[in-house]
This record gives structure tokens, C-alpha cells and sequence, in this order.
């Protein structure tokens, strides 16, 4: 059997984020959904403010914008992928992949 995973971003009217897909043999067994949560504007400006600065350069460069808000946002959906990816990891490790 062979074993992989798929991670497909969601439609921003869906909560955004990212689709898993486990696959067995190119069919799914098994799925899941990790939405990026709406940012709370103390919680972006905590995490932006507890930054550096070539980390701040660092997330704007991702956003693809100068502001902060949009930093915040992409940091967050990296987050979500790292989760999806995580979650994709364990499961291949579960079964000797």
C-alpha cells in the first residue's frame, strides 16, 4: 500500500485555511479542515510587537504588504499549514509510511 496526504487551501468563504487529504493507494481515507482564525487586532499587535525586526521585514515579505494586519494573517495560515502538515506526518508515521 502506499500512503501520502494532499493539503489544498479552502475558499476564503469557506474560513480560508487548508484541506487534508489522506490517501491510501490515490483514495482518500481520511480528511480534515484547518481553518485560519479571524486575527483579534491585540493578539496581532502582542505578536507583532514581541517581534524583531528582520522577523517583521520577514512576514510582510510573505504578506506581500506593509501592514501589520496582513503580516499577522499570513503568519497564521503558515501556522494552519504546519498544523495540516503535522497532522499528515502522524498519520504516515501510524502506518509505517
Amino acid at each position: 500500500m502506499q500512503y501520502s496526504y494532499e493539503i489544498m487551501p479552502r475558499p476564503a468563504e469557506l474560513g480560508g485555511g487548508w484541506r487534508l487529504r489522506l490517501l491510501e493507494d490515490d483514495e482518500e481515507v481520511g480528511s480534515g479542515v484547518f481553518p485560519v482564525a479571524l486575527a483579534d487586532p491585540h493578539q496581532a499587535m502582542a505578536w507583532w510587537n514581541a517581534m524583531a525586526e528582520a522577523e517583521r521585514g520577514y512576514w510582510l515579505g510573505v504578506a506581500g504588504s506593509a501592514r501589520p494586519a496582513d503580516a499577522y494573517n499570513a503568519f497564521l495560515l503558515a501556522e494552519a499549514h504546519a498544523n495540516a502538515e503535522g497532522e499528515a506526518y502522524a498519520w504516515l508515521d501510524s502506518r509505517g509510511a
